[in-house]
């Protein structure tokens, strides 16, 4: 669980903007170095034209994509191996 505020959005590549996101590291025993994803807002303005989320397949995208509750919370599963395995990035 994480609290934190709703960013707005930010530069990225070539003067446009990024949608809003949160960048996730994750960190573990049994893993060599940490793994590196962002969560979008599944409303998050921008989304259709985020030069990373846009880069990541459509199939896979959902992985990236918070959920929302009807109690104003975001979630997001982080899963770390099998089908729905969550995106990570090399940086």
């Amino acid at each position: 669980r994480v609290r934190t505020i709703r960013p707005g959005r930010v530069p990225g590549p070539g003067n446009g903007l990024q949608a809003p996101h949160l960048a996730i590291s994750v960190f573990g025993r049994g893993l060599i170095k940490r793994l590196a994803t962002r969560l979008y807002f599944s409303d998050g303005e921008g989304n259709d034209v985020d030069p990373i989320l846009t880069a990541v397949p459509e199939a896979r995208r959902g992985t990236l994509i918070a959920g929302h509750g009807d109690d104003g919370t975001w979630w997001l599963d982080i899963v770390l191996k099998g089908e729905n395995e969550t995106v990570f990035f090399d940086l």
